[in-house]
Protein backbone atom coordinates (compact mmCIF):
# COMPACT_ATOMS: atom_id res chain seq x y z
CA UNK A 1 0.00 0.00 0.00
CA UNK A 2 2.94 2.32 1.20
CA UNK A 3 5.00 1.43 -1.98
CA UNK A 4 1.63 2.57 -4.08
CA UNK A 5 1.03 5.47 -2.51
CA UNK A 6 5.20 6.50 -3.23
CA UNK A 7 5.35 5.58 -6.85
CA UNK A 8 1.87 8.01 -7.34
CA UNK A 9 3.51 10.98 -5.83
CA UNK A 10 6.92 10.04 -7.98
CA UNK A 11 4.55 9.72 -11.47
CA UNK A 12 3.02 13.58 -10.19
CA UNK A 13 6.68 14.98 -9.74
CA UNK A 14 7.69 13.54 -13.32
CA UNK A 15 4.82 14.69 -14.83
CA UNK A 16 5.37 18.79 -13.19
CA UNK A 17 8.72 18.66 -14.01
CA UNK A 18 7.71 17.99 -17.67
CA UNK A 19 4.93 20.12 -17.59
CA UNK A 20 7.72 23.16 -16.73
CA UNK A 21 10.11 21.79 -18.85
CA UNK A 22 7.36 22.85 -22.10
CA UNK A 23 6.35 25.68 -20.82
CA UNK A 24 10.05 27.06 -20.20
CA UNK A 25 10.35 26.38 -24.01
CA UNK A 26 7.68 28.02 -24.95
CA UNK A 27 8.69 31.08 -22.56
CA UNK A 28 12.15 31.48 -24.72
CA UNK A 29 10.41 30.68 -28.12
CA UNK A 30 8.05 33.86 -27.36
CA UNK A 31 10.83 35.78 -26.28
CA UNK A 32 12.87 35.01 -29.24
CA UNK A 33 10.28 36.26 -31.62
CA UNK A 34 11.02 40.01 -31.24
CA UNK A 35 14.10 40.17 -32.77
CA UNK A 36 12.95 38.80 -36.22
CA UNK A 37 10.33 41.33 -36.23
CA UNK A 38 13.67 44.09 -35.63
CA UNK A 39 15.59 42.89 -38.48
CA UNK A 40 15.01 45.29 -41.27
CA UNK A 41 13.02 43.53 -44.72
CA UNK A 42 16.03 44.83 -47.59
CA UNK A 43 13.08 44.79 -50.28
CA UNK A 44 10.82 47.44 -47.96
CA UNK A 45 13.54 49.14 -47.28
CA UNK A 46 13.64 52.88 -48.71
CA UNK A 47 16.12 52.99 -52.13
CA UNK A 48 19.23 54.78 -51.53
CA UNK A 49 20.83 57.03 -54.09
CA UNK A 50 23.06 55.38 -56.55
CA UNK A 51 26.28 56.75 -57.62
CA UNK A 52 28.28 55.60 -60.73
CA UNK A 53 32.65 55.88 -60.95
CA UNK A 54 33.87 56.61 -64.38
CA UNK A 55 36.46 53.75 -65.59
CA UNK A 56 37.81 55.61 -68.56
CA UNK A 57 37.49 59.74 -69.35
CA UNK A 58 34.43 60.68 -70.99
CA UNK A 59 33.99 63.92 -73.09
CA UNK A 60 31.05 66.39 -71.88
CA UNK A 61 29.20 69.03 -73.38
CA UNK A 62 29.00 72.25 -71.33
CA UNK A 63 27.27 75.19 -70.97
CA UNK A 64 29.97 76.60 -73.09
CA UNK A 65 32.20 74.45 -74.47
CA UNK A 66 33.40 71.02 -73.42
CA UNK A 67 35.22 69.38 -70.94
CA UNK A 68 36.67 65.66 -69.65
CA UNK A 69 35.56 63.71 -66.91
CA UNK A 70 38.15 61.59 -65.86
CA UNK A 71 38.38 58.03 -64.84
CA UNK A 72 37.37 57.94 -61.09
CA UNK A 73 35.23 60.23 -60.94
CA UNK A 74 32.01 59.27 -59.01
CA UNK A 75 28.54 61.27 -59.64
CA UNK A 76 25.24 60.90 -58.50
CA UNK A 77 22.65 58.83 -61.13
CA UNK A 78 19.69 60.25 -62.12
CA UNK A 79 18.30 57.31 -64.74
CA UNK A 80 19.79 54.20 -66.52
CA UNK A 81 18.81 52.30 -69.09
CA UNK A 82 20.74 49.30 -71.26
CA UNK A 83 23.36 51.27 -73.37
CA UNK A 84 23.78 54.50 -70.93
CA UNK A 85 23.21 56.41 -67.67
CA UNK A 86 22.65 59.59 -67.16
CA UNK A 87 24.14 61.50 -64.26
CA UNK A 88 24.24 64.85 -62.78
CA UNK A 89 27.40 67.14 -63.10
CA UNK A 90 28.10 70.25 -61.77
CA UNK A 91 23.69 70.92 -62.29
CA UNK A 92 23.19 69.44 -65.43
CA UNK A 93 22.55 66.15 -67.19
CA UNK A 94 25.17 64.07 -68.78
CA UNK A 95 24.42 60.90 -70.71
CA UNK A 96 27.67 58.38 -70.51
CA UNK A 97 28.09 55.15 -72.33
CA UNK A 98 27.14 52.13 -69.85
CA UNK A 99 30.73 50.59 -70.66
CA UNK A 100 32.19 53.75 -68.93
CA UNK A 101 31.18 53.21 -65.72
CA UNK A 102 31.06 51.14 -62.82
CA UNK A 103 27.57 51.25 -60.38
CA UNK A 104 27.94 52.23 -56.53
CA UNK A 105 25.93 51.78 -53.32
CA UNK A 106 24.44 55.10 -51.52
CA UNK A 107 26.76 57.46 -49.86
CA UNK A 108 25.90 55.93 -46.54
CA UNK A 109 27.90 52.52 -47.42
CA UNK A 110 30.37 54.32 -49.21
CA UNK A 111 33.98 54.55 -46.96
CA UNK A 112 34.49 58.19 -47.92
CA UNK A 113 31.27 59.71 -49.64
CA UNK A 114 32.88 62.85 -50.35
CA UNK A 115 36.07 61.23 -51.66
CA UNK A 116 35.82 60.80 -55.45
CA UNK A 117 38.44 58.32 -55.65
CA UNK A 118 40.74 56.11 -53.04
CA UNK A 119 44.36 57.66 -53.64
CA UNK A 120 46.39 55.75 -56.24
CA UNK A 121 49.78 54.45 -54.04
CA UNK A 122 52.51 53.89 -56.41
CA UNK A 123 54.10 50.33 -56.34
CA UNK A 124 57.45 51.80 -58.07
CA UNK A 125 56.90 55.51 -58.14
CA UNK A 126 60.03 57.24 -60.11
CA UNK A 127 60.85 59.56 -57.44
CA UNK A 128 59.96 58.47 -53.77
CA UNK A 129 59.83 61.29 -51.39
CA UNK A 130 62.50 60.62 -48.49
CA UNK A 131 61.31 61.59 -44.68
CA UNK A 132 65.89 60.97 -44.07
CA UNK A 133 66.58 63.84 -42.29
CA UNK A 134 68.80 66.21 -44.56
CA UNK A 135 67.36 64.50 -47.60
CA UNK A 136 65.13 67.04 -50.25
CA UNK A 137 61.88 65.89 -50.79
CA UNK A 138 61.14 64.80 -54.30
CA UNK A 139 57.75 64.18 -56.66
CA UNK A 140 55.93 61.16 -56.66
CA UNK A 141 55.02 60.18 -59.69
CA UNK A 142 53.58 56.66 -61.25
CA UNK A 143 56.05 54.52 -63.80
CA UNK A 144 55.21 55.21 -67.20
CA UNK A 145 54.27 59.31 -66.46
CA UNK A 146 56.10 60.31 -69.68
CA UNK A 147 54.38 57.73 -71.79
CA UNK A 148 51.68 58.99 -74.71
CA UNK A 149 48.63 59.91 -74.38
CA UNK A 150 45.47 59.24 -76.23
CA UNK A 151 44.21 62.34 -77.65
CA UNK A 152 44.89 66.25 -76.75
CA UNK A 153 46.94 67.36 -78.43
CA UNK A 154 45.29 70.90 -79.12
CA UNK A 155 46.05 71.42 -74.48
CA UNK A 156 49.32 70.19 -74.90
CA UNK A 157 50.86 72.51 -77.69
CA UNK A 158 48.79 75.14 -76.08
CA UNK A 159 50.48 74.43 -73.11
CA UNK A 160 53.96 74.46 -74.34
CA UNK A 161 53.53 77.76 -75.76
CA UNK A 162 52.19 79.13 -72.65
CA UNK A 163 55.39 77.36 -70.52
CA UNK A 164 58.36 77.25 -73.06
CA UNK A 165 59.08 80.83 -73.12
CA UNK A 166 59.81 80.68 -69.38
CA UNK A 167 61.60 77.27 -69.13
CA UNK A 168 62.99 74.46 -70.66
CA UNK A 169 61.83 70.89 -70.41
CA UNK A 170 63.54 68.45 -68.43
CA UNK A 171 63.13 65.56 -65.07
CA UNK A 172 63.58 68.03 -62.80
CA UNK A 173 63.00 66.51 -59.41
CA UNK A 174 64.04 69.27 -57.29
CA UNK A 175 62.80 72.52 -56.19
CA UNK A 176 61.40 71.49 -53.20
CA UNK A 177 60.57 74.42 -50.94
CA UNK A 178 59.45 76.48 -53.63
CA UNK A 179 57.00 79.13 -52.27
CA UNK A 180 53.95 78.56 -54.88
CA UNK A 181 50.74 80.23 -53.50
CA UNK A 182 49.36 82.34 -49.72
CA UNK A 183 52.34 80.14 -47.86
CA UNK A 184 51.93 76.82 -49.92
CA UNK A 185 55.33 75.51 -51.03
CA UNK A 186 56.14 73.12 -53.51
CA UNK A 187 55.86 69.58 -52.15
CA UNK A 188 54.26 70.33 -49.08
CA UNK A 189 51.95 67.62 -47.83
CA UNK A 190 48.34 68.77 -49.16
CA UNK A 191 46.31 68.79 -45.43
CA UNK A 192 49.34 70.67 -44.24
CA UNK A 193 48.79 73.32 -47.20
CA UNK A 194 44.77 72.70 -46.85
CA UNK A 195 45.57 74.21 -43.28
CA UNK A 196 48.13 77.25 -44.22
CA UNK A 197 44.98 78.05 -46.54
CA UNK A 198 42.49 78.11 -43.69
CA UNK A 199 40.78 75.07 -45.67
CA UNK A 200 41.40 72.43 -42.99
CA UNK A 201 37.25 72.26 -42.23
CA UNK A 202 36.23 72.29 -45.78
CA UNK A 203 35.21 68.63 -47.20
CA UNK A 204 36.93 68.12 -50.25
CA UNK A 205 37.06 65.58 -52.98
CA UNK A 206 40.13 64.34 -54.95
CA UNK A 207 39.90 63.33 -58.29
CA UNK A 208 42.67 62.21 -61.06
CA UNK A 209 43.92 65.03 -63.30
CA UNK A 210 42.87 64.48 -67.01
CA UNK A 211 44.70 67.64 -68.31
CA UNK A 212 46.90 66.50 -71.30
CA UNK A 213 50.44 67.11 -70.57
CA UNK A 214 50.82 66.48 -66.77
CA UNK A 215 52.23 63.61 -65.60
CA UNK A 216 50.38 60.34 -66.40
CA UNK A 217 47.76 58.84 -63.77
CA UNK A 218 50.63 60.73 -61.43
CA UNK A 219 48.00 63.77 -60.72
CA UNK A 220 45.13 64.97 -58.70
CA UNK A 221 43.45 68.03 -57.79
CA UNK A 222 41.74 68.27 -54.74
CA UNK A 223 38.91 70.80 -54.84
CA UNK A 224 37.89 73.16 -52.17
CA UNK A 225 34.55 76.24 -52.55
CA UNK A 226 35.31 79.22 -51.03
CA UNK A 227 36.34 82.79 -51.68
CA UNK A 228 39.74 83.63 -52.95
CA UNK A 229 41.27 87.07 -53.99
CA UNK A 230 37.66 88.81 -53.87
CA UNK A 231 35.63 86.52 -56.68
CA UNK A 232 37.06 83.02 -57.43
CA UNK A 233 34.92 80.28 -55.72
CA UNK A 234 37.05 77.63 -56.36
CA UNK A 235 40.75 76.31 -55.48
CA UNK A 236 42.47 73.35 -56.82
CA UNK A 237 45.25 71.61 -54.94
CA UNK A 238 47.45 69.74 -57.43
CA UNK A 239 48.87 66.81 -56.31
CA UNK A 240 51.51 64.03 -57.02
CA UNK A 241 50.47 60.13 -55.49
CA UNK A 242 52.55 61.06 -52.59
CA UNK A 243 49.43 63.71 -51.79
CA UNK A 244 52.44 66.61 -52.37
CA UNK A 245 50.93 69.94 -54.09
CA UNK A 246 52.95 70.65 -56.85
CA UNK A 247 50.59 73.48 -58.51
CA UNK A 248 47.87 75.59 -57.35
CA UNK A 249 44.37 76.94 -59.60
CA UNK A 250 42.10 79.52 -59.05
CA UNK A 251 38.77 79.17 -60.70
CA UNK A 252 35.68 81.92 -61.03
CA UNK A 253 33.12 79.85 -62.29
CA UNK A 254 30.52 82.84 -62.67
CA UNK A 255 32.25 86.06 -63.33
CA UNK A 256 29.73 89.14 -63.07
CA UNK A 257 29.29 91.83 -65.07
CA UNK A 258 32.52 91.55 -67.10
CA UNK A 259 32.69 92.22 -71.12
CA UNK A 260 34.70 93.11 -74.06
CA UNK A 261 34.27 94.20 -77.77
CA UNK A 262 34.70 91.61 -80.65
CA UNK A 263 37.90 93.74 -81.98
CA UNK A 264 39.20 93.87 -78.14
CA UNK A 265 39.11 89.44 -78.62
CA UNK A 266 40.24 89.51 -82.42
CA UNK A 267 43.61 87.38 -81.64
CA UNK A 268 41.98 85.20 -79.07
CA UNK A 269 42.59 81.94 -80.50
CA UNK A 270 43.21 79.46 -77.58
CA UNK A 271 40.82 76.38 -77.34
CA UNK A 272 41.62 75.34 -73.82
CA UNK A 273 40.48 77.85 -70.63
CA UNK A 274 40.76 75.70 -67.55
CA UNK A 275 44.19 73.18 -68.27
CA UNK A 276 43.59 71.37 -64.91
CA UNK A 277 39.34 70.76 -65.31
CA UNK A 278 40.13 70.04 -69.34
CA UNK A 279 37.93 72.36 -70.81
CA UNK A 280 38.26 73.69 -74.21
CA UNK A 281 35.48 75.61 -76.02
CA UNK A 282 33.35 73.80 -78.78
CA UNK A 283 31.80 76.72 -80.55
CA UNK A 284 32.49 79.64 -82.97
CA UNK A 285 30.26 82.15 -80.26
CA UNK A 286 33.21 81.49 -77.83
CA UNK A 287 36.51 83.21 -77.37
CA UNK A 288 39.33 81.82 -74.96
CA UNK A 289 42.44 84.37 -74.13
CA UNK A 290 45.48 82.63 -71.98
CA UNK A 291 48.65 84.77 -71.06
CA UNK A 292 51.37 83.51 -69.45
CA UNK A 293 53.71 84.89 -67.22
CA UNK A 294 56.80 84.33 -64.85
CA UNK A 295 56.87 85.63 -60.90
CA UNK A 296 60.34 84.22 -59.80
CA UNK A 297 60.23 80.35 -59.76
CA UNK A 298 56.65 80.55 -60.62
CA UNK A 299 54.89 80.53 -63.99
CA UNK A 300 51.40 81.90 -63.54
CA UNK A 301 48.80 80.71 -66.74
CA UNK A 302 45.96 83.14 -66.70
CA UNK A 303 42.83 82.54 -68.82
CA UNK A 304 39.10 83.57 -69.42
CA UNK A 305 36.45 82.25 -72.02
CA UNK A 306 33.88 84.82 -73.36
CA UNK A 307 30.47 84.11 -75.03
CA UNK A 308 29.14 86.37 -78.04
CA UNK A 309 26.14 87.93 -76.91
CA UNK A 310 24.68 89.79 -80.06
CA UNK A 311 22.28 92.96 -80.26
CA UNK A 312 20.61 94.94 -82.54
CA UNK A 313 21.82 98.67 -83.24
CA UNK A 314 19.27 100.21 -85.97
CA UNK A 315 19.99 98.37 -88.70
CA UNK A 316 23.20 96.65 -87.36
CA UNK A 317 24.14 94.10 -85.62
CA UNK A 318 26.77 94.68 -82.72
CA UNK A 319 28.43 91.91 -80.97
CA UNK A 320 30.07 91.81 -77.32
CA UNK A 321 31.34 88.87 -75.26
CA UNK A 322 30.51 88.51 -71.65
CA UNK A 323 33.28 87.01 -69.44
CA UNK A 324 31.72 83.34 -68.62
CA UNK A 325 34.60 81.77 -66.78
CA UNK A 326 38.42 82.89 -65.16
CA UNK A 327 41.24 80.84 -64.04
CA UNK A 328 44.90 81.04 -63.15
CA UNK A 329 46.53 78.41 -62.39
CA UNK A 330 50.32 78.58 -60.66
CA UNK A 331 52.91 76.57 -61.60
CA UNK A 332 56.36 76.12 -59.92
CA UNK A 333 59.52 76.02 -62.32
CA UNK A 334 60.51 72.45 -61.99
CA UNK A 335 57.27 71.06 -62.29
CA UNK A 336 56.65 73.16 -65.35
CA UNK A 337 59.52 71.30 -66.47
CA UNK A 338 58.14 68.25 -66.15
CA UNK A 339 55.00 68.73 -67.43
CA UNK A 340 56.99 70.17 -71.22
CA UNK A 341 58.87 67.05 -71.04
CA UNK A 342 55.87 64.81 -71.19
CA UNK A 343 54.10 67.35 -73.76
CA UNK A 344 57.05 66.52 -76.15
CA UNK A 345 56.08 62.99 -75.76
CA UNK A 346 52.95 62.70 -76.01
CA UNK A 347 52.90 65.46 -78.95
CA UNK A 348 55.51 63.14 -80.80
CA UNK A 349 54.88 61.51 -83.99
CA UNK A 350 56.67 58.00 -83.16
Amino acid sequence: MLGSIMLGRLRKTLLLTATGAVFCLSGNSIAAAPFSVQVPNPSTSPSSPRFVVLTQPVKAKIAYGETVLPAGMKLPVVSSDATSVRVNYMGELQTIPIGAARFEGSAAELPDAASEIPPIVPSKPAAVPSTTPGTQLQVSLQPGYDSRMQGGDISMREMQLLLSSHCSEGVDLSGAGTKIYNGVTYLMDSEQAATVLGLAHSVPSRVPVAAPGFPKNSTYYIGYDGAFEGHFNRLYLVTDTAKQVVAIQLVDEHPKGRWKSAAALAAATWSTYNFINARMRASDTVRVQAVSKRQGNIILIDTQVYQRVRTRAGRKNVDRYEEQENAKLFIPIPFARIILHCAKIGLAKT
